[in-house]
């Protein structure tokens, strides 16, 4: 009993596992493309200096023009994702310095008046250049937090939004697949066994991504996941009559009948008669009962709020669960080492 209850959290937690990277995956991809990181740092630096004008022309300086990469046209540049302190501070003095900015100053002498008179606020009591940078890369350090937390927030609420979207294109429905890994042992194990070699050979870091993760990094782990969900019935199959179904036999094991599977990430074969029963395949979609549906969506929600948990929390437990396995693993006889 107790290698079954051991057998079933592994294999429901490398399911949550799998699907949690395969969101955090999407996430960093669609994040690399439309530069999401890039766009928040702007908008957080706009808004920390009080004018979008002052700065564009930071921008514009060598210090930050120098971090930025290459555009997908010719002389378009893409800006970066991560200023360093120390150059932001140096950049900020040179732009002060450049629009003629006398910070302290009672009255604005630059068309930048409110950037000025942060600055004035900002840099008060500095008796030197490297005071007043040391001042800015602690304002920014402490500053960056709040923009950090506008990023997370962004990236955690569309994790939901991917989680949702995969969960109901794979039908990752946590119930019927709970009674699929409890009842059938050869799956479980199945299963087990792979979530095992998953977890010794895949390093933390792999396994669960990066949110700093460059595009085909994501994409390569992306391809990994992919390589490791088949086995575990995920997908949705649809029974289609080619004839009429014989009186004496339920149709779903009727000659004539066939299954049509997407995403056939298990390799099912077409065959109806070799598809498990609806009461016991999760992918297999029941239209004759509408209480079918209402387990459906609530097993897709539990999916989805399971994932949201990230692949941090899964991949830990999936370890803590595959060393009890692995602990629990009776020794190998004297005949069986012959």
């Amino acid at each position: 009993m107790i290698t079954t209850i051991v057998g079933f959290a592994i294999s429901m937690a490398f399911l949550f596992l799998m699907l949690s990277a395969a969101c955090s995956a999407i996430q960093e991809i669609v994040a690399n493309l439309f530069r999401w990181r890039a766009t928040t740092l702007e908008r957080g630096l706009s808004d920390l200096l009080m004018d979008e004008k002052f700065n564009a022309e930071l921008y514009k300086l060598p210090l930050i023009k120098g971090l930025c990469g290459p555009g997908l046209r010719k002389d378009s540049l893409r800006p970066p994702s991560y200023i360093p302190p120390t150059t932001l501070a140096l950049a900020i003095l040179q732009a002060a310095s450049d629009h003629k900015m006398t910070i302290g100053a009672a009255t604005p002498t630059s068309k930048f008046a409110e950037t000025e008179k942060l600055l004035t606020s900002l840099l008060r009591d500095c008796n030197s250049v490297a005071d007043q940078r040391k001042r800015l890369e602690d304002w920014f350090n402490s500053s960056m937090e709040r923009v950090s937390g506008w990023y997370k927030r962004k990236t955690h609420l569309w994790i939901w939004i991917f989680g949702a979207i995969l969960c109901l294109l794979l039908n990752a429905d946590s119930i019927s697949l709970s009674k699929r890994f409890w009842n059938d042992q050869t799956l479980r194990e199945a299963i087990a066994t792979e979530a095992t070699e998953y977890v010794k050979s895949t390093p933390k870091s792999q396994a669960v991504g990066d949110d700093g993760a460059e595009l085909n990094q994501s994409i390569r782990r992306m391809n990994l996941l992919r390589e490791r969900l088949p086995g575990v019935p995920l997908g949705w199959c649809f029974v289609n009559a080619k004839a009429a179904p014989a009186a004496d036999k339920p149709a779903i094991e009727a000659d004539g009948l066939k299954a049509t599977c997407w995403p056939d990430l298990v390799h099912a074969t077409t065959s109806a008669s070799q598809v498990s029963l609806a009461g016991t395949d999760p992918r297999i979609v029941d239209l004759s009962d509408w209480t079918w549906w209402l387990w459906k969506i609530a097993g897709i929600v539990a999916t989805v709020l399971a994932i949201s948990q990230g692949a941090p929390f899964w991949f830990d437990l999936l370890q803590k669960a595959v060393n009890l396995r692995l602990a629990g693993n009776p020794p190998a006889t004297d005949g069986a080492k012959k």
